[in-house]
């Protein structure tokens, strides 16, 4: 600042005015230098510095003073720093030396640094920069600029000069960063070039947002700079920094139109060949088309499309330009609008679509591009409107574009050239063979893309454009999407040009399967909408025979070369269509098209490929044999020729041992669902029942009992399966019990297949068809089918395939009856190879072993025993020795053998008869395994009613029987006394058990059912072994019982854990019936009528006499006695008669008779002379053995009553209902109230039709006195047991009761039904829902024929013969919470002779096991009629032993009362002791008393 000594004066003046150093002294007179400093410091500052910067100092003084002046530029003002600038001016330019611009540059930096608002200062300080200078000095310039522009942040002083410089220095800095680059210096540290680039570049990004003041000239300028560096650079950063300035710019100014065309090609370069940069050049160009003539610049990049060089560089700006064009029209580009017109935008696409760049690659490449940008462009919805509008001139370039992109169409599988002109399609039969360059999966996108804008807008274009559109779709329909194709489809539909009489309609219809079946890309969604047009072509050829001729051969010859290069897919749409067409071609043609298909199905190599497709499941079925077996059904209804042939067909596939196993099991699955109905026709049923097996299965390996805490459950889940695929699964083979092989009814919607490991399940998804007559196909090549399978195959699938389905469809007699001879042979196979073992043994990974395999042999062993009435009696007996031979071969055969026999016995009585010594041996050998037990005591129950089948029995035979009931009754004794133990103890595990039983209504938890049935139900096991040893000692002839009954006593008798010797009541009861039976066999016994006129003279006495009630009832003048004997077995009746000789004449009569009168009124005998004479004599009787008086006042009368109500046989009772044909509902059923011929003999043969009005037996329920519940019913009774039938058919159906619950109400509450079921549909378990219905007996007859069989037609039981031979299929259906043991669980074939007494002895087994169960479930025994009457006898001895009656109380001399009366009481238990004496036993101290025969009297 100015002194204030000196205000005015200026700093040329002040120089002036100095005249000596500064360090001198002066004059008095005169300002020295000091004063001028101490004045104005600054300005001494100044004329300090512009002395010695004076251009007369030397070079070196002057940079060393210009080098202090800067390091003092902080003391100083702007103003003098713009004084040292003028000084020091010269030193600034390229004319002084290096050392001097280094220097003068150094304070140009600290200076622009330092000044900051004086403009003038800072304008000089910029004229300095910009001098020109060395090279070398490049560095300190962008520094001083850098430090003056604020880093180009602060410039408003400079413009428009300080951008030139900026754009130069960039420039240069690039130049400099480049050299250095290219000498390869180390990487590890930044250049100082590259610093100093990178400074010029942070300046130009600022100043980018001052350029709006630019003018052209200047605008231009710098653009040329940065299209330079663009061009040149390597770096992506300086590319990236380069295109920002763009960017920046073009946001800010106007671009120069002489700038347009490189700046934009030199960023489509950059969006094509810099990938990392592409985001940023393409905004670039959004801003520099923002910033520009919008039309000059689509100029510029359609000439790039159209004006192509091979210079490398070219290539980049035409792919870059086609980019830009995706994006402009694309979805996310700025828009097309304005834009050129269309046709010069197509053809500029078309001219770099066809640019050859001596590349099949970089062509291809190019090529795609162009692809997608014409994607863009069509697909641009301004582009899209205008295609809709023109006339289509531009289409043509299009369609170039695309038939260039097409590649070689392929002539396909039919031949084009019979295709005329007046084809729409000729254009594209034409160019069939064109050769262009190859699709690349690149090119699909966008030619789907071009394909689905012009499929959309089909529906808006005219004919003509349609069938461009439609010629473009077919060059593309290697690629085109399903959509897209439907367009084609719709306008050969449409224009009606794939039906007659259309010239070329065949061709046409050839052309679309040759493009679709034939191409392995093409989607289903097409196939179908493409097999909807060929159906609705065939179905117009209905009136046209020679064109559907020629459509079917067309269709066979496309349906020969589907199998080349095609998809599983498009070959089963194929073979679909094709088994379409069988059901209405012509002969020769369904020959030519059932050809083709079989030999589809059994090519290997087609297989192979399909097995290992990547994009199909595995295992996939195989679809010809699924459509062969479509067409059966089709067929099947009217046309026996046509199944004959496919019939014949299915077995040869089935029979080709090089076909995939996959198909042959496709088409022995069809196979294995033919049936035959009773009426002749063929059926195939939905699924082919193995339920049954899977039953026999689950009971073929010995359970596996759980211990006492484990939760889990041996019972997987249910063997019915949804068919839905054919694999194989991993669950355990006890799954085969799942829902224990519930044996449910055979449903409609679920497959009753397989699930354990190893075996196959179904997946053929087939409705039940019925029509043709079996007769019709040919079923004796079916069979040899078998046989050879059975016998040679070592294919695991198919063998246990037809291991699992055979004996339900060998379950159909009347299919096979005309086949007997191969029946025959096949059951001579199966006793072979069962005898022998030689059959096929599962894989190792399966869980299955070789007695698993032998359990399906013996099922269909088992259903060919229906059969054997065709069959010679030696075949017969190797069936029963085939059965045997299981029991003891493998564990896991033996309950099926079992179950074999007892259908044996009823079938084949003769057989079973002269085999039986060993059948028991073969039993008794098996004893110790309990789980057996069931099955033994229910054959050895049933065998016991079959005299026929033990005619030749002998004793030691009888004593293994006996033996084998014992060794069980020991066994189960032993389980029922630890359930006992455990439930004193309070066991956890006897609580929860009974607490499942009875909250559950008697249904189990899972454990339990888990358990074998003979350790959870031991009581059932208990009643059956008794009911064995009843039945076989009353089946002994009389002379021999009582060589039995010792033994049998000795073993009925047992020790309990205190080592006492015990006798239980049901072993007494047992005792007892032989004890009545043992020498009689008269049967019932009735009370003889008590003639009138004898009434008055009758005395009655009644006795115990040990466990039995004795009433001897005597005619005091005739002695005629009636003697009634109740014991617990039952009640004999006998006459006792004294045959009093006359008197001789000598005879002196008694005093007291010796008048009428007292003759009269004086009794002759008297009931206890008949008991005296029956039961003793004068030995002494022991106490205990003494007969107890009942009194005579009434109370034992009360109890013998009781016990006449008791009945001396169990009773049983069951339903049996008739389900009339189509009958499904409850109501309908029970409404029935007559049933067909064969329930009617069926009916005769189960039981007697008895009167109910006055019946004296046990009706179960029904009404005795109105004929409420009919006047007869059916009833069956043998010395043991009793069963009512409760036949709804007999019962009247009440005006007042349309539901039929009074039906109801006895078939409801019965355990067991019986079910009848013609209705032809599968019965299902719940159609009579109730509480107590626990089992259900289906039984589904079968008409075979109209003769019986050879050997059945003489064969009686009891039933009525009948003229027409049926069969009937039964099946045990249980509750879903009862254990399955029955026999026929598994569906078993009965005739109709061993029907009734089959039948019969399931529903008398089935209701004893259900009330065993119930019993059970409320936590108590099931207590027999005899138990029960023994109970009541017992009653009676507890009230009346030993009272001390006496009749001789009038002689004293017998002591007193006391002492007549004083005889010990003896209870159970109680030990006695005796003399023996006088031939009896007399107690010690009481001989009088056992000599006293009145007291008991």
């Amino acid at each position: 600042m100015p002194n204030e000594d000196t205000p005015g004066l200026s700093i040329q003046k002040r120089l002036r005015t100095l005249a000596f150093p500064r360090s001198g002294s002066g004059s008095p007179g005169k300002a020295t230098v000091q004063d001028v400093f101490d004045g104005d410091r600054d300005d001494n500052f100044k004329l300090n510095y512009v002395v010695q910067l004076g251009k007369d100092r030397p070079p070196k003084d002057r940079i060393e003073t210009l080098v202090t002046a800067a390091n003092e530029l902080h003391r100083c003002s702007s103003t003098t720093i713009l004084a040292i600038l003028v000084a020091a001016e010269d030193l600034f330019d390229d004319t002084a030396d290096l050392q001097s611009q280094k220097a003068g540059f150094s304070f140009l930096t600290k200076a622009a640094a330092i000044v900051d608002s004086d403009e003038t200062t800072r304008a000089k300080l910029f004229e300095c920069i910009s001098k020109p200078a060395d090279p070398l000095c490049l560095a300190d310039k962008v520094k001083a600029l850098d430090k003056l522009t604020r880093r180009g942040t602060k410039v408003s002083s400079f413009q428009p000069h300080v951008t030139d410089l900026v754009g130069e220095l960039l420039s240069n800095c690039f130049v400099a960063a480049d050299r250095s680059r290219s000498e390869k210096r180390s990487k590890t540290s930044k250049s100082d070039e590259e610093h100093n680039l990178g400074t010029v570049w942070a300046m130009l990004n600022n100043l980018m947002t001052h350029v709006h003041s630019l003018d052209a000239v200047h605008s231009s300028q710098l653009l040329t700079r940065l299209t330079t560096i663009c061009k040149k650079t390597t770096a992506g950063y300086d590319l990236n920094r380069a295109v920002a300035a763009i960017s920046a710019f073009a946001v800010s100014a106007k671009v120069p139109n002489e700038n347009l065309d490189p700046l934009i090609n030199v960023l489509c370069h950059t969006c094509y060949a810099r990938e990392k940069c592409r985001d940023t050049a393409q905004s670039c160009l959004d801003n520099v088309f923002s910033a520009s003539d919008r039309s000059l610049a689509m100029e510029v990049l359609l000439r790039n499309l159209s004006q192509i060089s091979d210079d490398p560089a070219s290539i980049k700006e035409l792919r870059g330009s086609l980019l830009q064009l995706q994006h402009i029209y694309g979805t996310n580009g700025i828009g097309a609008n304005p834009g050129p017109p269309l046709a010069e935008l197509v053809q500029a696409l078309k001219d770099s679509a066809t640019v050859d760049h001596g590349d099949q690659i970089q062509n291809q490449a190019t090529l795609t591009m162009s692809l997608q940008a014409v994607a863009s462009v069509v697909g641009n919805d301004l582009i899209t409107q205008s295609l809709i509008e023109s006339d289509w001139t531009c289409m043509e370039g299009i369609v170039d574009v695309v038939a260039k992109a097409a590649g070689p169409i392929p002539a396909g599988n039919i031949s084009y050239d019979d295709i005329t002109p007046a084809s729409p399609i000729f254009l594209f039969a034409r160019s069939v063979e064109v050769d262009n360059t190859a699709v690349t999966k690149e090119m699909i996108g966008p030619l789907q893309d071009i394909c689905r804008v012009l499929a959309g807008i089909y529906p808006q274009l005219t004919l003509t454009k349609r069938t461009v559109v439609v010629n473009l779709l077919l060059f593309l329909s290697n690629v085109v999407e399903p959509s897209a194709l439907d367009v084609v489809i719709d306008y050969m539909e449409d224009c009606r040009i794939v039906f007659p009489p259309d010239e070329n309609w065949l061709l046409h219809l050839a052309l679309l399967t040759d493009r679709g079946f034939l191409n392995t890309s093409k989607h289903s969604l097409y196939r179908l909408r493409l097999l909807d047009l060929m159906s609705h072509v065939f179905s117009s050829l209905s009136t046209d025979p020679k064109s559907a001729s020629m459509f079917g051969q067309q269709f066979a010859t496309l349906l020969k070369r589907a199998v080349i290069g095609s998809s599983l897919a498009a070959i089963d749409q194929l073979a679909e269509l094709a088994c379409r067409f069988l059901r209405d071609a012509s002969m020769p043609t369904f020959d030519l098209l059932l050809a083709d298909l079989v030999d589809l199905a059994i090519q290997k190599r087609y297989f192979d490929l399909t097995e290992s497709s990547s994009t199909l499941p595995e295992n996939q079925a195989n679809p010809t044999c699924i459509r062969l077996a479509e067409s059966f059904l089709e067929c099947l209804p009217d046309q026996a020729e046509k199944i004959r042939k496919i019939f014949a067909s299915l077995v040869a596939i089935a029979k080709t041992a090089t076909a995939s196993t996959t198909v042959r099991l496709d088409a022995i699955k069809l196979l294995m669902r033919l049936r035959s109905k009773s009426d002749g026709s063929l059926q195939v049923v939905e699924m082919s029942d193995t339920q049954g097996l899977g039953a026999a299965l689950a009971k073929a390996q010995p359970p596996l009992h759980q211990s006492s805490g484990s939760g889990e459950s041996n019972r997987a889940s249910s063997i019915e399966e949804t068919l839905q695929c054919r694999s194989v699964g991993s669950a355990s083979l006890r799954d085969f019990g799942g829902e224990d092989a519930r044996s449910r009814p055979q449903s409609t919607s679920e497959v009753q297949a397989q699930t354990s490991s190893g075996w196959p399940t179904d997946s053929l998804d087939i409705r039940p068809t019925a029509s043709t007559k079996s007769s019709t196909i040919d079923l004796t090549i079916w069979l040899e089918l078998i046989l050879d399978l059975l016998e040679t195959c070592n294919d695991w699938e198919i063998y246990s395939y037809i291991l699992l389905h055979l004996p339900s469809q060998l379950g159909n007699v009347s299919l096979f009856v005309k086949n007997i001879p191969h029946i025959e042979k096949l059951h001579d196979l199966l006793v072979h190879q069962l005898q022998k073992g030689k059959f096929l043994e599962p894989p190792m990974n399966t869980d299955l072993r070789k007695g698993h395999v032998a359990v399906c042999l013996y099922q269909t062993l088992t259903v060919l025993v229906a059969y054997s009435g065709w069959f010679l009696p030696q075949k017969m007996a190797e069936t029963v020795q085939t059965f045997l031979f299981g029991i003891s071969q493998w564990n896991q055969t033996i309950k099926c053998c079992i179950h074999a026999l007892a259908l044996c016995c009823h079938e084949l009585p003769r057989a079973i008869d002269k085999c039986l010594s060993l059948i028991l041996t073969k039993m008794s050998q098996i004893i110790t395994q309990s789980h057996f037990a069931i099955d033994i005591l229910e054959f050895l129950t049933r065998l016991s009613r079959l005299p026929a089948a033990y005619h030749s029995i002998g004793d030691e035979p009888l004593r293994t029987i006996f033996g084998i009931c014992i060794r069980h009754l020991h066994h189960s004794r032993d389980l029922r006394q630890i359930a006992a133990d455990s439930a004193n103890l309070g066991s956890t595990n006897s609580s929860k058990r009974c607490s499942n039983v009875s909250g559950n209504g008697g249904v189990p938890s899972d454990s339990s059912q888990t358990a074998s049935t003979d350790k959870e139900l031991p009581e059932y096991v208990y009643a059956l072994a008794y009911h064995v040893i009843t039945h076989w000692f009353l089946a002994i002839p009389i002379k021999d019982r009582s060589k039995h009954v010792g033994w049998i006593a000795k073993n009925l008798a047992w020790k309990d854990k205190y080592g006492e010797e015990n006798v239980e009541e049901q072993s007494q009861v047992t005792l007892d019936l032989m004890h009545r039976t043992a020498y009689l066999d008269l049967g019932e016994t009735m009370r003889a009528s008590v003639p009138a006129d004898a009434e008055e003279n009758m005395i009655k006495k009644m006795y115990l006499i040990g466990m039995s009630i004795v009433t001897i009832e005597t005619n005091s003048k005739t002695g005629l006695t009636y003697i009634t004997k109740r014991q617990a077995s039952g009640t004999t009746n006998a006459t006792y008669q004294p045959c009093t000789a006359p008197l001789p004449a000598h005879h002196v009569i008694a005093p007291d008779q010796a008048t009428t009168a007292t003759a009269a009124s004086t009794p002759l005998i008297y009931p206890q002379h008949v008991l005296l004479q029956m039961s003793s004599t004068i030995s002494p009787m022991p106490i205990p053995e003494q007969p107890i008086v009942l009194p005579d006042d009434g109370t034992p009368e009360k109890a013998i009553s009781q016990i006449d109500r008791i009945a001396t046989v169990d009773s049983y009772k069951a339903g049996v209902i008739y389900v009339a044909s189509k009958q499904v509902e409850e109501k309908e059923i029970l409404a029935n109230t007559a049933g067909s011929e064969v329930f009617d003999t069926f009916l005769a043969g189960l039981g007697t039709k008895v009167p109910l009005q006055g019946a004296t037996f046990n009706t179960c329920g029904l009404d005795k006195v109105s004929n409420m519940d009919g006047t007869h019913t059916v009833a069956w009774r043998d010395r043991v047991a009793e069963i009512v039938f409760h036949v709804p058919i007999m019962m009247p159906n009440l005006e007042h009761d349309p539901q039929c619950t009074n039906k109801k109400m006895h078939t409801g509450n019965d355990y067991v039904n019986i079910i009848f079921n013609e209705s032809g549909l599968p019965f299902r378990f719940n159609t009579f829902p109730s509480a107590l219905n626990f089992v259900n007996i289906v039984i589904t007859p079968e008409k075979v024929g109209a003769r019986q069989p050879p050997s059945r037609a003489s064969d009686k039981d009891g039933s009525k013969a009948s003229e027409t031979c049926y069969f009937f299929t039964i099946q045990v259906l249980c509750a879903p919470f009862l254990p399955e043991i029955s026999p026929a669980a598994t569906p078993k074939v009965v005739s109709a002779t061993a029907l009734p007494g089959y039948v019969r002895q399931l529903a008398l087994n089935a209701h004893l096991f259900s009330v065993v169960w119930s019993e059970r479930a409320q936590g108590q025994e099931l207590v027999s009629s005899w138990r029960s009457r023994l109970r009541e006898i017992r009653k009676l001895r507890e009230r009346y032993a030993n009272t001390g009656n006496s009749a001789n109380v009038g002689y004293p001399e017998m002591g007193t009362a006391e002492d007549r009366g004083g005889a010990k009481s003896y209870v159970e238990g109680d030990e006695w002791r005796g003399t023996l004496a006088m031939g009896g036993m007399a107690e010690q101290g009481q001989f009088l008393m056992s000599l006293d025969f009145t007291r008991w009297t």
